[in-house]
């Protein structure tokens, strides 16, 4: 029987260019990471042991395309070497198992520019600063969404529209209701960007979240964001020269608190960043700054306290962001509500088609006063260092390490670091924090039905 379905199978992929037009795909990727961590998340004391560990996300991805419709069908199993399970709290549920459907759906086309996509899929936008899939998880991040586009390179001009809402199995009064409180119960988007010539990009993004009352489970609390992101010669593709890139967003509504209830929310964010590209297209250095609203604990007017002025980074990307790969700033809580102001340096250097060095350098502080002893705010000096290497065509390897040079700031904020009433340090237990790791990323092309066969 197993011989018979396998022929059966054989058959039905050598005929299939044969009798239709379309594309049939069948492509997989596995990835590997080993990491060794003393202090990445959380800082350690001095005597702390560095911990080794690894994780692996294997993917087969199928995919159906002819004129009238695509599809994509992703099983995907992650998991760390000896684990069965993840948690993580800023994701849309706080579980993930380990193997499972990752994106699951089918796009209808109406004409050459203009479709829609329904099912589970991936979302990434505006260099994933507000809506993305992590990559850096090992599980990712996918929607369970609508989403309408409307592409036009004629014109330049480029509408995305998503609807998300979450539900699990559980019910009440009839109504299938959330019960992960304070996680996002929908989240909803619209993306419209304009091309002026080859170099300029304008992009008006604008976000609807809403969040579940903790206690009164029919109440949902709406949040809106909206942004400008302005680009020159910015992207993969940039040509030799200046490129710049800057966005802000402006965040207000109503946000869920814990144990019930809600807050006004009057929130900001931006972020700037210049650069240039040599004309041999081999070196990249660019500063930039961004910042992440936060409280001001000092301010005790009523009508400031009573509002919510920490910015809310919704499902965006955070690993690359906010004082680097270590991840000490990627929540609202990690600097006491304190939101973030953060300059960074960029340094690349592609030796040739296969080797690629970078290293990132960030100058972390809090944004708003919470009553720290340094007027500076300072929170210390992160620096990440990458080299990738392209083994094969779909091979490839990463080796990197982070190091984060903790400020008294970022010490005391932690419970690492005491003072006596003089301002004289009479304990410091807080050690040299790092994280090494290396991703070994195999991405094959079991079949293709458009490719001819010799």
């Amino acid at each position: 029987m197993k011989n018979i379905l396998k022929l059966l199978f054989t058959l039905l992929l050598y005929t299939f260019p044969i009798i239709s037009n379309a594309q049939f795909t069948i492509d997989g990727s596995f990835q590997t990471r080993a990491i060794l961590n003393h202090g990445y998340g959380n800082p350690v004391v001095e005597n702390s042991p560095a911990l080794f560990g690894a994780d692996q996300r294997s993917r087969i991805i199928i995919g159906y395309k002819n004129e009238n419709y695509i599809t994509k069908f992703v099983i995907q199993d992650a998991r760390v070497w000896g684990s069965e399970d993840f948690y993580n709290a800023t994701g849309p549920q706080r579980r993930s198992y380990s193997f499972g459907v990752h994106e699951a759906w089918a796009e209808l086309m109406f004409s050459d520019f203009s479709s829609v996509r329904v099912g589970r899929q991936e979302w990434s936008y505006n260099s994933s600063r507000l809506l993305s899939q992590r990559s850096w998880w090992t599980t990712m991040l996918a929607y369970d969404a609508v989403l309408y586009k409307f592409h036009n390179k004629q014109t330049g001009l480029f509408l995305d529209m998503g609807i998300s809402y979450n539900n699990d199995m559980n019910t009440s009064n009839g109504a299938y209701i959330n019960t992960y409180p304070n996680r996002l119960k929908t989240i909803n988007f619209i993306n419209l960007n304009k091309k002026f010539g080859n170099n300029i990009d304008i992009t008006f993004n604008g976000i609807l979240s809403g969040q579940q009352d903790e206690l009164l489970e029919q109440t949902l609390y709406m949040k809106a964001t909206e942004g400008l992101i302005v680009s020159y010669n910015f992207g993969k593709n940039k040509k030799a020269g200046l490129f710049v890139n800057a966005n802000a967003y402006y965040q207000h509504g109503t946000h869920a608190n814990k144990l019930g209830g809600n807050s006004e929310v009057q929130a900001h964010m931006f972020d700037f960043q210049v650069g240039f590209l040599s004309n041999n297209k081999k070196v990249i250095f660019s500063f930039g700054m961004e910042k992440l609203s936060g409280q001001d604990l000092t301010n005790t007017d009523a009508s400031y306290s009573k509002i919510n002025h920490t910015f809310d980074l919704l499902q965006g990307g955070r690993h690359k962001y906010y004082g680097g790969q270590m991840d000490y700033f990627n929540t609202t809580a990690s600097t006491n509500n304190g939101g973030l102001l953060d300059p960074y340096f960029h340094l690349s250097y592609q030796f040739d088609e296969k080797n690629l060095l970078k290293m990132d350098v960030f100058l972390p502080m809090v944004a708003a006063n919470i009553g720290l002893n340094n007027p500076s705010n300072e929170l210390g000096l992160g620096l990440d260092l990458t080299y990738t290497r392209s083994i094969f065509k779909d091979v490839k390897i990463s080796f990197a390490g982070s190091l984060f040079n903790m400020s008294d700031n970022l010490k005391i904020m932690k419970g690492m670091l005491f003072k006596d009433a003089n301002g004289n340090i009479i304990s410091d237990v807080a050690g040299v924090q790092y994280m090494f790791y290396t991703i070994l990323s195999v991405s094959p092309s079991f079949f293709d039905s458009s490719k001819k066969r010799e």
